[in-house]
């Protein structure tokens, strides 16, 4: 009895913190899209702000909108999967020199902060500024490349979310049976043509779900577009979405338009959403799994494995070495300029001294280690306590439960925090870091919880049902017998959502005032409203090597 009353309590407390984080913002950017004025001042429901959005010119219209941001990440996902399935291929498949290396650093593009990207690249290939476009332009009078452009979108999205498709292509390739490969290569097939018959057939569903879940991704990203793709003059929903805000962000008067808008985008996430989840299920039959021990590698390259090590190694530098020590470097440097020895002799910590002096990145760095860690932590409770509810025990209602507590899949963040505002602008958590945290929670747990439902189904209930019988309550359970055989699955999640809410943007930004500035939104202050690069350096180094510091401290304990 003590048990079901407990259980009762957690269900409780879990449904009023996910009506607080995930329902009520939701609820609150429907109704205002229909709402005539702010959200701080009186009006009256009207479809006007649905009829202005679908009219909209500024920044542009919507037909364009919509093709900019279909073909934005329909490109995008449809080049991350050719580069990260031929990438794991050839780690996992062929006789490569170094694949275990490769292997092992497919996951550290995850732990660079796309802003911090973003900012090396614009310095590297800027049309004015940028130091490749410099050499370039100094040796054969016009410029490399033009990251300001629709490619220069792609380019940027592709080499920071390819790693996704690479690690999800590889675990595949491993569950894969090669004993279907080696029996088309001794019926005379190439490994070209066994790629193409035996190995893509057989993976296509995963291949299918993995590129929509990179195009779901290119949908809702927020970073690229305001950043490479604004300043070119290039818009996606979400772009226009915060332009709209942006334009006069004291007032609030755009919000009701800038909602009606977001409205548009989640039937698009919400239909690729749903066909991702069905390629998902797809996928799972058509892996093959058998219990013989095998050889992985079943392709000799022959020398072109030299050539598929410079390429795989090219990948890597680019897009981890090369934007890393630009970065660093433009932290001691006190201009921007072509790479020589003679700017060895003009480092300088100006930057850092100037950063380290002020007392808003103090602020800023505070705000953000309390967030990550409370936001974390609490995330990992409540997606423990959901996950428990909706796999350990009989509680009813639990497709309706499992719904809500996914909502946010169909709401990207950009539109989501927009929610916020709405929903909270009239209360006293609004501009404080509570604001953040309720934001940080709510978008993420639906990725916490999908991460550690697998570790629930690991342990048999006899466990728990022993714990019972000799009068443990419920709570004890949990804190006894659940929580120590998950810790190693908990701990894992947790600094996964330590790294996601440390490069957290666009939520950030959007739900920014002046007080709850957090490491990123602070960047974007200082690098690209202000100007001052170097500055900015200086917080993205910070960030990076804390970003990869938590990724070292992962791989260890895992190691």
């Amino acid at each position: 009895m003590h048990t079901e009353n407990a259980m009762r309590a957690v269900y409780t407390i879990l449904m009023v913190v996910i009506g607080f984080v995930i329902l009520v913002p939701v609820l609150a950017l429907v109704f205002g899209s229909f709402w005539s004025s702010s959200p701080v001042a009186a009006g009256h429901v009207t479809l006007d702000n649905w009829v202005r959005a679908l009219n909209i010119s500024i920044p542009t219209d919507i037909p364009t909108l919509v093709f900019n941001s279909l073909v934005f990440a329909f490109s995008t996902a449809a080049i991350s999967v050719v580069l990260g399935v031929v990438m794991a291929f050839l780690v996992v498949r062929t006789n490569m020199p170094y694949g275990r290396l490769f292997a092992k650093l497919g996951i550290v593009p995850r732990a660079f902060p796309i802003i911090i990207a973003a900012l090396a690249w614009i310095l590297l290939l800027s049309p004015r500024i940028g130091v490749l476009n410099v050499m370039f332009r100094e040796t054969f009078g016009t410029n490399l490349f033009n990251i300001y452009s629709f490619p220069g979108m792609i380019f940027l999205m592709v080499l920071y979310e390819s790693p996704i498709v690479f690690l999800i292509a590889m675990n595949a390739f491993r569950l894969m049976d090669p004993s279907l490969e080696e029996q088309s290569i001794a019926c005379g097939n190439t490994v070209t043509g066994t790629l193409r018959r035996v190995t893509l057939p057989v993976l296509r569903p995963l291949i299918l779900s993995s590129f929509l879940l990179v195009f779901v991704i290119g949908l809702i990203t927020l970073e690229v577009p305001i950043l490479i793709g604004a300043p070119g003059g290039i818009f996606v929903f979400t772009s226009a979405i915060f332009n709209i805000i942006a334009s006069d962000y004291q007032s609030l008067i755009y919000y009701n338009t800038a909602a009606a808008l977001a409205m548009m985008v989640i039937p698009l996430s919400l239909i690729s959403l749903l066909l991702y989840r069905h390629l998902v299920r797809q996928a799972e039959s058509f892996v093959t799994v058998t219990g013989k021990a095998r050889p992985e590698n079943v392709h000799d390259l022959g020398p072109w494995r030299y050539v598929a090590l410079v390429c795989c190694s090219l990948y890597f530098a680019v897009v981890i070495v090369l934007p890393a020590v630009v970065i660093v470097l433009l932290s001691f440097s006190q201009f921007v300029a072509s790479p020589s020895l003679k700017l060895l002799t003009q480092l300088t910590f100006n930057h850092w001294n100037a950063a380290l002096g002020d007392a808003v990145f103090w602020r800023a760095l505070g705000n953000t280690l309390i967030l990550c860690l409370g936001a974390a932590t609490a995330t990992v409770a409540i997606a423990l306590g959901v996950g428990y509810l909706l796999v350990r025990s009989g509680v009813k209602l639990k497709g309706p439960i499992e719904a809500a507590t996914m909502l946010p899949l169909a709401f990207p963040g950009t539109i989501l925090a927009v929610g916020f505002v709405w929903a909270y602008i009239r209360t006293p958590v609004y501009g404080t870091l509570w604001i953040l945290l309720l934001y940080f929670i709510g978008n993420y747990l639906p990725f916490a919880l999908r991460t550690l439902s697998p570790f629930l189904f690991q342990f048999h209930k006899e466990f728990e049902e022993a714990s019972w019988t000799s009068g443990a309550s419920a709570l004890g359970t949990i804190t006894r017998i659940v929580i120590p055989f998950l810790r190693g699955g908990l701990f894992s999640v947790w600094v996964l959502l330590f790294q996601i809410y440390l490069r957290e943007f666009a939520g950030a930004v959007i739900l920014f005032t002046y007080g709850n500035e957090v490491l990123s939104t602070l960047l974007f202050q200082r690098a690209f409203d202000e100007g001052q690069f170097g500055i900015g350096a200086v917080i993205g180094v910070l960030m990076l090597l804390m970003s990869l510091g938590l990724h070292l401290l992962v791989s260890r304990r895992e190691a």
